[in-house]
């Protein structure tokens, strides 16, 4: 019962301030316009979920900088709560499925997002090229969850190198984010509406060019050696 009704806000939300930014966009012409609905967005949802946010390491990113944020995923509120961290133009690597529901691929599109196809790896490999071209068009940076999926125990699950391999591309550095108290927001009792705490940390950004193609694996390593550090109990 507590998963439809967190569903349903989100759904609820994300088509509001979704198609009102799919509408200032197509009038602008400026997608980077998303970040102020995205932000707002993230925090009507804390406000309906009584989630209070803390934000650390903001001192290791600069303002006028571009980056691959890489994040631990634990649950729905997790992109959201990102959107109002980095406080910036963000967008994310979506899974292939969401470009089957035709409304949300608009918005989704218009924002500047990108869908993979995680079954098929050449096109999601062509896809991360496309990306890695229109990055140059239109600055913006990227979130990624490179678990590929939201955790079951609340333990890190094994990286998938895609972030890496952007990273390489863009010459875009990586910031490790460990998103801490999520799982246990995710895990609550059906009429627990007591107020959650959840930690959003950035780690220091990780220069790609220290890194060559063929060891693309050992940046993924290092990435989450970073986000395991920072996460909280």
């Amino acid at each position: 019962m507590r998963i439809i009704w967190i569903y349903l806000n989100l759904i609820l939300w994300t088509l509001l301030f979704g198609l009102s930014s799919f509408i200032v966009i197509s009038i602008s012409g400026r997608k980077n316009l998303f970040k102020f609905f995205g932000i707002i967005w993230g925090k009507t949802l804390s406000l309906i979920f009584n989630i209070k946010l803390i934000v650390k390491g903001e001192n290791n990113l600069s303002s006028d900088i571009n980056y691959i944020f890489s994040a631990n995923h634990a649950s729905l509120i997790d992109i959201p709560l990102l959107l109002i961290a980095t406080n910036r133009y963000t967008v994310f690597i979506a899974k292939n499925e969401l470009s089957k529901i035709p409304i949300f691929k608009s918005i989704l599109d218009k924002a500047g997002f990108i869908f993979v196809d995680r079954k098929n790896s050449n096109s999601a490999i062509e896809s991360m090229h496309n990306l890695s071209i229109d990055i140059k068009k239109n600055p913006r940076s990227i979130a990624v969850f490179p678990e590929g999926t939201r955790t079951k125990d609340g333990s890190l699950k094994e990286f998938k190198k895609g972030a890496s391999v952007l990273s390489l591309n863009t010459k875009i550095s990586i910031v490790p984010v460990a998103i801490s108290g999520s799982f246990k927001w995710s895990q609550k009792k059906l009429f627990d509406f007591s107020s959650s705490t959840i930690i959003i940390e950035f780690g220091k950004p990780i220069n790609p060019e220290n890194f060559s193609y063929e060891k693309r694996e050992e940046l993924t390593n290092l990435t989450k050696t970073n986000i395991k550090k920072m996460i909280r109990a």
